[in-house]
């Protein structure tokens, strides 16, 4: 159920828990390399789908994988620590006005 709510396609639920466990030290470093990895091809001047070639198309690419690496992330993180974050979130939610 846990792994199955953080597979949810991207939203602003994802990407608040995505900011969370990367702060959390208890998950990996190596985990960690994920969005680094999607940050590091957003920047570079090569695309899979050039945007020179394909404006306006060029640029999803750049979108699609950098928040696929928020729910791969997500997804693969431990599960203790999403269910840990998930509930303060809730609880977050649930005490504003």
């Amino acid at each position: 159920m846990i792994k199955q709510k953080a597979l949810s396609w991207f939203s602003l639920d994802q990407l608040s828990l995505f900011f969370r466990l990367l702060r959390d030290p208890a998950v990996s470093l190596w985990l960690k390399g994920i969005p680094v990895l999607a940050l590091l091809y957003f920047i570079m001047p090569y695309d899979l789908i050039p945007d020179f070639i394909f404006p306006g198309i060029g640029e999803i690419d750049d979108i699609v994988i950098l928040a696929g690496a928020v729910v791969l992330f997500n997804y693969l993180a431990p599960e203790d620590r999403v269910r840990e974050h998930l509930e303060a979130l809730k609880r977050k939610k649930d005490s504003l006005p």
